[in-house]
């Protein structure tokens, strides 16, 4: 019997990849959307190998292309998202030569509770530390989450990639190289929604990820409990539901606030995901 190789995938490959991966949703969302947004064009800054072909049995991001405006982003520390429904598969995978190094840090993104143990073991049998966090996957539809209304004196627009970068990474909580350059290619590939003052000072905004969620949902310190969070993901989900997609967030485990917001706001939990930064010396 040959060995099972490593299948670089192709474009025109990619309905297949989407629809193996649908028969796993939730465990393997964020696999699934960043193909999903690959086949309607918003999304080329990933490479995929499946784990035998054309039978299927696990599908692992591959390295960034080094043209793409987030290589350095996506370089700085190894990104992924592996997934397999069968633990031997993955392991397989995630051992196989030249498909990942080990010496270096690695970012596991969207890790499944089924998928995790498997890391865990070679972690451990590596011997290099792991930070996780957990995030809910939280989901909406169109009749749980209506739009609320604007408050008066504030605008509403789309977020601009050039006049509102700086402020967008100021939010963030540590800017990672490349960061800036990641966060344009957001803005100008899916929806995003920004809260304006009467002096166009950006006092919230969210937007749109390829990995089909919303995210990086943000209010400025002295406008929060106001209810102006709920505001910008209802508006930014409307954008959503005429494209007729369904609406996701992740929400951290340890965040109350935001858990509380979303249920308050009709989102029901879906499952977990975990992000894994392997290596003491991973950029988180």
């Amino acid at each position: 019997m040959e060995p099972i190789s490593l299948h670089p995938v192709t474009e025109v490959e990619l309905p297949q990849i989407k629809d193996w991966l649908e028969q796993f949703l939730p465990d393997s969302l964020k696999l699934y959307w960043t193909v999903r947004n690959m086949i309607q064009g918003r999304w080329q800054g990933s490479t995929l190998v499946t784990l035998g072909w054309p039978d299927i049995l696990a599908v692992g991001e591959g390295p960034i292309p080094e043209d793409s405006p987030c290589y350095e982003f996506h370089a700085s520390s190894r990104r992924t998202s592996v997934f397999s429904p069968d633990p031997e598969h993955l392991e397989t995978l995630l051992l196989y030569p030249d498909y990942l190094d080990w010496s270096k840090p690695i970012i596991f993104q969207g890790v499944n509770k089924q998928n995790r143990p498997v890391l865990d073991k070679i972690i451990e049998a590596k011997g290099n530390n792991c930070h996780i966090d957990t995030f809910s996957i939280l989901e909406a539809g169109q009749e749980e989450l209506p739009p609320r209304s604007v408050p008066e004196g504030l605008e509403l627009r789309a977020l601009d990639c050039d006049l509102d970068i700086d402020y967008i990474t100021s939010t963030r909580y540590k800017t990672r190289d490349g960061e800036a350059s990641y966060i344009k290619e957001l803005i100008k590939r899916f929806p995003s929604v920004g809260l304006f003052d009467e002096n166009n000072k950006c006092i919230g905004l969210e937007l749109g990820k390829e990995n089909g969620t919303l995210g990086m949902l943000h209010v400025r310190e002295e406008f929060r409990g106001c209810g102006l969070g709920k505001v910008i993901t209802s508006q930014l989900a409307q954008k959503y539901f005429r494209d007729d997609l369904p609406v996701t967030v992740l929400v951290p485990k340890d965040n109350e606030v935001s858990w509380r917001m979303h249920t308050s706001c009709g989102f029901r939990k879906m499952g977990d995901l975990d992000w894994m930064y392997y290596n003491t010396g991973c950029v988180m």
